[in-house]
């Protein structure tokens, strides 16, 4: 009865509620947003970075290194020699080393060539391999190519069509004559590589041998851009790095790909503690606008509790009325908020995908849900504060 009684209030007086549920719901939206999004975004670049516990490359920006080979943007800094992925896998160090060279791409999407060992290299702490197709197979000769899940979704390309590879990472590059026949399509990895297209490393070294680039085609085997290396353990890893940093005259240089995003963490860090203080400004902001506007609300509808009271009602059941409908209020006005904010995450998610490669987590976040559980509690516990001052008024005049 009293859930029935508080809610046809409510229902009654739709412009000055909705109001008040549009600023609550946008107050709650707000947090809801900032921790889903910086959540979701942390969840993506590790699991971008996960397959990559070593890399080496070229001399130069590390930054740029990682963008290239793990997240497939920017452009490659240079080339190494395949003799550094021998001496790699002759360190007795490394439980896996694969050569990756890029250059080239189909309608944007980039070709990654490496070795067929690739499709069993395993993620360190996953127990299956990384890039599996669930379409046809893994290439075993020349001229075959394998696409990333999105690759294939978003050209339209299937298992035995034909494509020619682009000059460049521009959608209309020079193309070369070197046909690819599609051979299978890898299963989603929720990563910058399901926009990958995975050929033989030969296929890249012979297809920039017509372009003169010397540095594709030095001696018996071609150049490299990068080298993904798995380590066979911790102190393993820090031995090839140390041994890489006294290595004099080296081409290349080895890093580890996570502690490169460490200073783009801090300032995701940063944005969100900014972002954080200004919802939970607006939360409190919510709850005290909510409060007087229930404690205005009372002192309008005095004549309405009066009457009430006239017909029997007790104080109790007169202040437990008005404390259900501020619950119901900040109930609805939470959940829609919740709603809000995380469906505001998804589309900004979506974009991010399609302009960065980074695949963020879409998995709702139980740090999302304090953000409501906060704002029903205070507004609910306050609620008591202007129940205070309504007791306080005589009720006699307005019989």
């Amino acid at each position: 009865m009293m859930l029935r009684l508080a809610f046809l209030s409510l229902w009654r007086r739709p412009l000055r509620y909705g109001l008040l549920l549009l600023l609550t719901a946008v107050a709650c939206a707000l947090p809801v947003f900032v921790i889903q999004l910086a959540g979701g975004l942390y969840q993506g670049l590790n699991r971008a970075t996960a397959p990559f516990p070593i890399l080496a490359g070229a001399k130069g920006s590390p930054y740029q290194l990682v963008l290239n080979t793990v997240f497939l943007r920017d452009r490659p800094i240079g080339n190494i020699p395949y003799g550094e992925v021998e001496t790699l896998r002759q360190s007795g160090k490394a439980s896996q080393v694969l050569p990756l060279a890029f250059g080239d791409s189909y309608r944007g999407f980039r070709l990654c060539g490496t070795e067929k060992e690739i499709f069993s290299y395993e993620v360190p702490g996953e127990p299956h391999p990384w890039l599996v197709p669930v379409q046809g197979r893994s290439f075993v000769g020349p001229g075959e190519a394998v696409l990333g899940a999105d690759t294939a979704r978003l050209t339209g390309l299937k298992v035995g069509d034909v494509f020619q590879s682009s000059h460049g990472f521009i959608a209309k590059g020079k193309a070369h004559n070197h046909p690819y026949r599609v051979v299978g399509i890898l299963a989603p990895v929720h990563g910058p590589y399901d926009k990958a297209i995975l050929v033989p490393l030969e296929d890249i070294w012979e297809a920039h041998a017509g372009h003169g680039d010397a540095s594709f085609h030095t001696g018996q085997k071609g150049d490299v851009t990068a080298i993904l290396i798995r380590p066979k353990g911790y102190g393993e890893a820090m031995q090839l790095l140390s041994a890489w940093q006294r290595k004099k005259g080296s081409p290349s240089q080895l890093l580890f790909p996570a502690q490169s995003l460490i200073a783009l963490y801090g300032m995701v860090g940063q944005s969100r503690q900014f972002w954080m203080m200004i919802s939970l400004g607006l939360l409190g902001a919510a709850v005290l606008v909510t409060l007087l506007a229930l404690y205005w609300d009372g002192t309008s509808r005095m004549e309405e509790w009066a009457l009430l009271r006239a017909l029997g009602a007790s104080l109790r059941k007169t202040q437990g009325l008005l404390l259900l409908e501020q619950f119901l209020l900040l109930l609805v006005g939470s959940t829609l908020g919740w709603l809000l904010g995380y469906g505001g995450s998804l589309l900004a998610a979506a974009g991010i995908s399609q302009q960065a490669a980074v695949e963020m987590s879409r998995t709702p976040l139980w740090q999302g849900f304090l953000a409501p559980l906060l704002l029903l509690g205070a507004g609910t516990l306050g609620g008591v504060f202007p129940l205070w001052l309504l007791r306080k008024k005589d009720i006699a005049p307005y019989l």
